[in-house]
Order: C-alpha cells, then sequence, then structure tokens
C-alpha cells in the first residue's frame, strides 16, 4: 500500500499536524506501507526530521502568489496554487492508495482535485468547520465525541468517521501502565508543544518560582523565544532543568506527578499515563475540547493563555501539590477515554480496501488449530472444548475438498490477522470469522468481514444472504456484525446481498 501525506510545520502552525501524522506513518509503515510526506518549506519546517526517520519527504513552496500575507493558521490556502505544487513535487510518482490531509487550510475544493493522486482519502481535523470530500474522517479530540455529530453538515457522500480519543494517534509506547499518583506532588514536566511561540513555558517558569521543593523539566522545543531568560532562570535553581527536544519524551512524562501544558495533541498521551494535568490552551481550536474535557473531570482547565492570571495557575499547582484524591480523578477519568491503540486502528482501517484474503491451504493446519484453540476464541464458541491435532487434521483436509466451504485468511506483512470462513447451502451462507492472537480490539474484524465479502461475490456470485450465528452475551461479536450491516434476526444475523 503507497499512502501520501500532506500536511505543514512551522513557528506560527506548531508541530503537531506532523508529529500525530508521523505516528500514523510509523503504524502504517509497520504494516508495509510506502509513505511519502510533501510539505511545505515554512520557518520551523520539519522536512528534515522526517528524512531522518527514512520518508521521502517533498518540499513545497513557502508562499504562493495569491496567498494573502499574515492569513491565520485556519485560514484557507490557494488550493490550486497548492494542487498544482503538489503534482510538480509528485513528478513521476505512481498513484497512492491513499492520501491523508491534515490541514486547515484545505477543504473540499482541494480534497476533490486532490483524487487524481490517490484512490482514498483521508482527512484529520478538529475544527468542523469547512467542507470535507474524503473517504475517512478522523477527529481525535473529546469534543468530537461529546459533541451530536459535528461533522454532519459538512461531509460530501459516505465517509466513515473516527471520532474521539479512542483513536487518538499515539505511538505504540502508550500503550501502558499507569503512573503511580503519590501523596504529594514532588515532579513537574512542563511543555507548551514543539515550538512554544505563545511563551508559555517561561510565563509557567515564573509561576512556579516560589516552588522550591518541586522538581521540574521545562521542555522549551525548538527556537523557543525566551531561551535565554528561561537559562538565565534555571541556572539558579538546582531542581529545575530546561531542555530544547528530549529523546525520550514519555520516559519524561512517566517520571512526573504532574503535567503543566497546552491542550494539543499530549493531551492524549498525558491521558494514557494518568498523569494529572493543569492545561491552559494556547490556539483557538484547543479551547472546546479542553473545556468539555475538564467538564468530564480529564483535566484541569484555567483557560486561554492570554487571558489567563498567573496567580491561578499557581493556587492551581498549590491545590494538587497535596490533594492526592483529586489527582486520583484526574488520572482515572483521562485514562478511560483512551487505550493508545489509535493508530494501529486508523492504519487497519486504511488497509480494509486493499486488503486481500487468501484460501487456506494444508499449510495453514497449524496456524488455524492454534487460531481455533485460543481461550478468546473458545470463549465464544458455541463448541467451547479444545480441539485435538487429529481432529483438526482431519476436519481442514475435509474442509478444503469441501465445494461448499470456504476459509480465507488475512494475511498482513506482520503476519496473518484472522480467519473468516462461510458454509453455503443454496443461496445463502454463513459466516465465522475469528482474530489470530494479538489482533483484537483495533477493528480487524471488520475488515476482514468486508474483504470477506468481496471475496464471496467473486466465488459465488449467486449468493443472496449472510447469516451469522453469535451467543446473545458475546456483545464484541453482536457489535461486529451490526457495524458491518447485519440485520437481527430471531437468534442470527443476517445480511442481504444486492448486485452492486
Amino acid at each position: 500500500m503507497r499512502v501520501l501525506i500532506r500536511a505543514d510545520a512551522s513557528i506560527a502552525i506548531g508541530s503537531g499536524h506532523i508529529a500525530r501524522c508521523l505516528t500514523l506513518a510509523n503504524a502504517l509503515r509497520e504494516d508495509g506501507a510506502e509513505v511519502v510526506f510533501a510539505c511545505r518549506q515554512l520557518p520551523g519546517h520539519l522536512l528534515q526530521r522526517l528524512s531522518d526517520q527514512g520518508y521521502l519527504a517533498l518540499g513545497l513552496p513557502d508562499r504562493y502568489p495569491q496567498e494573502a500575507s499574515g492569513a491565520g493558521i485556519e485560514a484557507l490556502l490557494p488550493w490550486q496554487a497548492d494542487i498544482d505544487a503538489l503534482a510538480s513535487a509528485l513528478g513521476n510518482e505512481r498513484r497512492f492508495d491513499w492520501l491523508i490531509v491534515d490541514h486547515y487550510g484545505l477543504d473540499a475544493r482541494w480534497e476533490r482535485a486532490a483524487r487524481q493522486f490517490a484512490d482514498h482519502l483521508m482527512a484529520i481535523d478538529d475544527l468542523a468547520n469547512r467542507p470535507h470530500a474524503v473517504d475517512v474522517l478522523l477527529d481525535q479530540n473529546y469534543s468530537a465525541q461529546a459533541q451530536d455529530r459535528p461533522y454532519a453538515q459538512w461531509l460530501e457522500g459516505a465517509c466513515k468517521t473516527f471520532l474521539g480519543p479512542r483513536f487518538a494517534l499515539m505511538r505504540d509506547e502508550f500503550q501502558c501502565q499507569p503512573i503511580v499518583i503519590k501523596a504529594r506532588v514532588e515532579r513537574v514536566m512542563v511543555n507548551f508543544g514543539g515550538f512554544d511561540a505563545a511563551r508559555q513555558v517561561y510565563a509557567t517558569m515564573l509561576a512556579l518560582s516560589d516552588f522550591d521543593d518541586l522538581q521540574v523539566d521545562f521542555v522549551a522545543g525548538l527556537h523557543n523565544p525566551e531561551w535565554t531568560a528561561m537559562s538565565e532562570q534555571a541556572k539558579a535553581r538546582p531542581n529545575w532543568r530546561l531542555h530544547t527536544l528530549v529523546s525520550d519524551f514519555f520516559g519524561l512524562m512517566q517520571q512526573a506527578d504532574l503535567f503543566i501544558g497546552a491542550g494539543g495533541g499530549t493531551t492524549w498521551e498525558r491521558a494514557a499515563l494518568g498523569l494529572p494535568t493543569i492545561c491552559m490552551t494556547v490556539a483557538h481550536n484547543q479551547q472546546l475540547n479542553a473545556q468539555l474535557l475538564a467538564k468530564a473531570g480529564g483535566h484541569l482547565y484555567l483557560g486561554a493563555h492570554d487571558t489567563l492570571d498567573p496567580q491561578r495557575l499557581v493556587d492551581a499547582v498549590a491545590v494538587l501539590r497535596d490533594n492526592r484524591e483529586l489527582r486520583q480523578s484526574l488520572a482515572e477519568r483521562s485514562r478511560a477515554l483512551v487505550d493508545g491503540k489509535g493508530a494501529q486502528r486508523l492504519a487497519v482501517a486504511l488497509a480494509a480496501p486493499v486488503l486481500a484474503l487468501r484460501q487456506a491451504t494444508e499449510r495453514d493446519a497449524r496456524l488455524l488449530f492454534e487460531g481455533r484453540n485460543a481461550a478468546h476464541v473458545r470463549q465464544w464458541a458455541f463448541n467451547a472444548d479444545l480441539i485435538d491435532w487429529d481432529s483438526h487434521v482431519a476436519w481442514l483436509a475435509s474442509s478444503l475438498n469441501n465445494p461448499q466451504r470456504l476459509i480465507l485468511i488475512g494475511d498482513t506483512p506482520r503476519g496473518p490477522v484472522g480467519m473468516v470462513r462461510y458454509d453455503r447451502e443454496g443461496d445463502s451462507v454463513e459466516v465465522s470469522i475469528y482474530l489470530f492472537e494479538g489482533h483484537a480490539g483495533v477493528g480487524w474484524g471488520q475488515v476482514l468481514l468486508a474483504s470477506g465479502e468481496r471475496f464471496l461475490r467473486r466465488h459465488w456470485p449467486d449468493v443472496r444472504l449472510i447469516q451469522a450465528q453469535v451467543l446473545a452475551d458475546n456483545a464484541v461479536s453482536v457489535s461486529l456484525f451490526q457495524k458491518a450491516g447485519y440485520a437481527q434476526a430471531e437468534r442470527h444475523f443476517q445480511r442481504v446481498l444486492n448486485d452492486e
């Protein structure tokens, strides 16, 4: 699978768009995808960082002739100029399977034109204020989950939406155990993004100057405008450590008892760790999410940075420092929203249109034997007994010679993910499905059903009905078949196949 990502970073825009796209790119690459980035060469661009991580990173112009000077980060770009620049940068690159766009300045007009580069399009958004013409849309913020259909008026045609922090694009390391909530805060971490153009690391440094007992890690980011002043402040306090960037941001977060920062991408990293947070927003697009997350008890939100009385931050630190119960509540409520598998879920969703199943062979005997006998499969099987090897081998041999049975394996570059089986009687089939160990919870079930249905239409084009038997208390399977378009009959699910 080939994927093109269109996103920008700059001192004004920040690094968040590139950071979350890079996380998704890494997940896609682990699944065997080839990923290319296209980014404008704005002041503070991260093209070299992308190249250093092994990606082809194409540079686009830093300015277009039709572009208004001094426009904000949410202002629309001249979309045709950007399309032309992208076409020029791509040159003779082969067509992509997916184009992912993460940019406030590009809307449905750009997306329609971008169909010339890719078969499928995905947009990453968190504003819900402009039209999209894409196949998949991701908004990983809590505000997207808490509001009623925030993108209903903005989507054209059939678009699959992934809304809320369950789909937050996070590195695998954040599938982790929570930090221990201590009786008293000993160590604080402060970070306001990759560039901190709002100068909030320095403002926080001044607010913490009277807390002599706290160890503090200030991660100031690249090209911080207050670096000299902060360096002088840090020299005078042995408990303070000032960093530009850190190679192990996750490890530094694990050591903290309290985080002070903005409402951007690290929101969900903090939540996954159960790291109590004092949040101040540094951009307009962060405010709604920060407010709603605070209302849900996920963090302490003090408001927008440019209207904040510094004494409120001092008071908030003083309150949380000794209040273990409050910090425990913040940790538990935020952690309940994320599990760190969002990037894997999106990578699986993007693989869905291009995943090809193969028919099982005798060489799959061991794979199917271990898959069928796995505890998570037997738990919901109508026959929960262990199958012995000789019986399994005989069953597989018979099945492979049965013209009324299809056994299909979903293979990826990482290895096989699951099995889907169809047993035919007349113009209807019964479907059975299970995932192999380690592949549950990220969407492979839906992908296998969709891919299996495509295979079924080719192999048995006269089949008109698919049925599935599900135990009544198997909530996961019930949800799986409902999402796949199956209607629940009295004791089973069924799906009528229409001609396409």
